[in-house]
């Protein structure tokens, strides 16, 4: 937490009650939630606290590279605080988002980067979401049951 303080002084982000709790509940779990799970966290110990101010607190905390948006899988984006160089896996039938760390993608930075001032853009970092069907979806299409993790995103079929 004290990085994080000292990144928002930094940046000159003021340091108030409700940025510590979404943070801390953010950075203390690897599930990469969206703002309404978040919300639904934090208001259990704030409960005066509002979607809107979870929602500013993330474009704020992002904007300053305390945390980052993952995919945007369906109609709501999810989050993560580890800024440690990862990707992700991300199922496209329950929504799940995964960490996964391989070298040779972290070995792509410099050609992307390469590629994004080729057209005028400068590249601040890369990072690849591997879309498909998680070993649990799969299993369920195998045996016929339900989706564990209803109300999550699901990749729009075309």
């Amino acid at each position: 937490m004290d990085a994080f303080v000292a990144r928002c002084r930094k940046a000159g982000l003021a340091v108030t009650p409700q940025r510590l709790a979404i943070f801390r509940r953010l950075a203390a779990t690897d599930r990469h939630p969206s703002a309404e799970e978040l919300h639904a966290a934090v208001r259990r110990e704030m409960p005066t606290l509002s979607l809107a101010t979870v929602y500013k607190t993330l474009d704020a905390l992002a904007g300053i590279g305390a945390v980052r948006p993952v995919s945007r899988l369906g109609a709501r984006g999810r989050w993560d605080a580890n800024l440690e160089p990862h990707h992700h896996l991300v199922c496209t039938s329950c929504g799940t988002v995964t960490d996964v760390a391989e070298p040779r993608l972290e070995a792509a930075a410099r050609p992307a980067a390469a590629l994004a001032a080729r057209h005028g853009f400068e590249a601040a970092g890369h990072s690849v979401e591997i879309f498909g069907r998680c070993a649990a979806c799969r299993g369920r299409r195998r045996t016929g049951s339900s989706p564990q993790h209803e109300g999550r995103a699901t990749w729009p079929r075309r």
